[in-house]
């Protein structure tokens, strides 16, 4: 949950809510009315609707004037807030640039009616904050509804000309979830792994206009804190764009950068570039061209660059036995070849790496056991009390450890002909905490993982950091995510930083499938009676629930509901 803090003394949100610094120079319009739009529904990009707003009207009362104030901010970034701070004694005392809150519903706002006889009143209301971004565009959620409603205040006074004007008011934005989803846009920004073989992505939101120019200046800052372990730096220290702009003209992007640009090596600036033009990418490809000022930069071409991390195979399954394939669309499961007998073991999980290289089996709860296929015979992996399920990363690292957690995960190699020793991965802060499942991106530099200290469960994303030779060593400190969620049991990865949470919040007491974006708001599924685990390939659509009775169920083609796609399985996972 985020933290809580008092407002600035001259502040009218008051105790609790979250300073969230964000420049907004040159954003789009906020539309401030119609339905709340959640995920991919959202109208984003230059198209974005827009609003104009209207100032003061004679005659308005103070709540109309707070009113008018809050619908102008929505408004504001087109007309650089010049209709918002009609609404003011003093302009240059409200700074829209500090603070970006998001808000569930209305603020019901009220005011004493006989203290306005007094030409001094304050009108009040209350908000319930969802949502904060930050200065570089981190959007962390808050849980609705925990703490209450936080109180929101507005001090005004009558003028010499009889009209109500706002004396005191809270710096920055607040924004209802309509508005802040139409005026923002979620920019997945890239980062080269550290081993430069994969792309990371980074979730952040920016402004509709000029998102260009947010997203090429935080990819020269870095990735946020959690990440930057694992992944690779490639811009020296200090370089800035030379511009505050990052002009695009026939599929073609010009970013200019400082001095500092030419102290890294080519290879380096093939990185950037490659980054540049993922993260720049909007609907059609593009060529980014790097500058130091005015002069083009070469960069190497025909080398290695890195790519969006993938990982092949199909799901499997366990069924009459054996482990099976269940191929995109199909409704019956078929044995591998040559097939694979789950015959002596008590299997409680099942993972795999990329085309079933491994494919690792937990016995039980103690231990993990590599199964014999093609290529690899039968090996015990590892063995401990009360282990995780399994989960298998593009290095072909199985990744393990205690469910009652001493602050450590232990990986073991599992694509060899002869399995590695264990080795121990270090996160201090799982110790004392009870661990329900962990699962590692396909990139290989994320861990999302569900943990409960007996009171509260989390579920948090860390970067993995590793030694020259790819090993782990060490998991980042946590990122927390899906804050509504209040008991989980499984998480996987529904696309590149998209979680599916089975689990349970406030308003949903049986399991659920929650979908949980890393930087982003929390969306509940219809429910699936009887819902136990669930399993998720390359995007949302392609999540499904397994059921008490071995039925799996998928979503349809529109995502609204679920359908049923076979009977008497057990343990569907993709690779990873």
């Amino acid at each position: 949950m985020t933290d809580r803090r008092p407002g600035r003394t001259r502040g009218a949100l008051g105790a609790g809510l979250v300073a969230a610094a964000l420049a907004l120079s040159g954003c789009a319009s906020i539309p401030t009315s119609g339905p709340v739009i959640r995920g991919s529904d959202v109208v984003q990009g230059y198209n974005a609707p827009g609003l104009r707003a209207r100032g003061p009207v004679a005659g308005d009362d103070p709540v109309r004037i707070v009113s008018g104030f809050l619908t102008a901010q929505a408004a504001g970034p087109a007309g650089d807030f010049d209709v918002a701070q009609e609404f003011l004694t003093d302009a240059g005392a409200w700074s829209w640039e500090s603070q970006v809150l998001v808000f569930d519903g209305d603020l019901d706002l009220t005011v004493d009616k006989e203290a306005m006889k007094s030409g001094q009143v304050t009108v009040t209301g209350s908000a319930t904050v969802v949502g904060a971004l930050d200065k570089r565009g981190v959007y962390t959620e808050d849980v609705p509804g925990v703490a209450g409603a936080v109180p929101v205040s507005f001090g005004l006074v009558r003028q010499g000309d009889g009209q109500w004007r706002i004396e005191t008011a809270e710096d920055g934005l607040l924004l209802s979830e309509s508005s802040f989803q139409a005026a923002f846009r979620q920019t997945r920004l890239y980062f080269p792994s550290a081993d430069r073989e994969v792309l990371v992505p980074d979730d952040r939101w920016f402004p509709n206009r000029g998102w260009q120019t947010s997203a090429v200046t935080e990819i020269l800052v870095g990735p946020v804190e959690w990440l930057r372990g694992a992944t690779a730096p490639v811009v020296p220290e200090g370089t800035r764009l030379s511009i505050d702009a990052v002009p695009s003209e026939g599929g073609v992007s010009e970013v200019r950068l400082t001095d500092t640009i030419s102290l890294a090596p080519p290879e380096d600036r093939a990185l950037l570039k490659a980054q540049l033009e993922a993260t720049l990418f909007d609907a059609l490809p593009l060529t980014v061209n790097l500058y130091r000022g005015e002069d083009l930069l070469s960069t190497p071409t025909g080398g290695a660059v890195p790519i969006k991390a993938v990982t092949e195979g199909s799901e499997v399954v366990a069924a009459q036995g054996e482990v099976k394939v269940l191929d995109s669309g199909a409704d019956e499961a078929v044995s591998l070849s040559p097939a694979v007998s789950l015959a002596g073991t008590t299997a409680t999980a099942l993972a795999q790496g990329s085309d079933a290289r491994p494919l690792v089996v937990r016995d039980g709860t103690g231990s993990l056991v590599r199964l014999a296929t093609k290529n690899l015979p039968e090996v015990p992996l590892l063995t401990g009390e009360d282990l995780l399920a399994p989960t298998v990363d593009r290095f072909g690292g199985v990744w393990s450890g205690p469910t009652a957690q001493q602050g450590a995960l232990q990986v073991v190699r599992g694509d060899l002909a002869e399995a590695g020793d264990p080795v121990t991965v270090a996160a201090p802060w799982l110790a004392g905490r009870t661990v329900q499942s962990i699962r590692v991106a396909h990139d290989g530099a994320r861990i999302a993982v569900v943990s409960s200290d007996g009171l509260v469960t989390r579920v948090d994303v860390a970067g993995i950091m590793r030694d020259e030779k790819d090993v782990p060593t060490g998991l980042s400190e946590p990122f927390r995510v899906g804050a509504p969620i209040t008991s989980a049991s499984q998480v996987v990865w529904a696309d590149e930083t998209t979680l599916a949470v089975l689990g349970t919040d406030e308003t949903e007491a049986a399991p659920t499938v929650h979908l949980v974006l890393v930087g982003g708001e929390t969306t509940r599924l219809s429910p699936v009676a009887g819902a136990t685990a669930i399993s998720a390939g390359d995007g949302d659509r392609t999540v499904q629930v397994l059921t008490q009775d071995g039925t799996l169920f998928g979503r349809s083609r529109s995502g609204a509901v679920w359908e049923k796609r076979i009977e008497n399985v057990a343990l569907p996972t993709f690779p990873g």
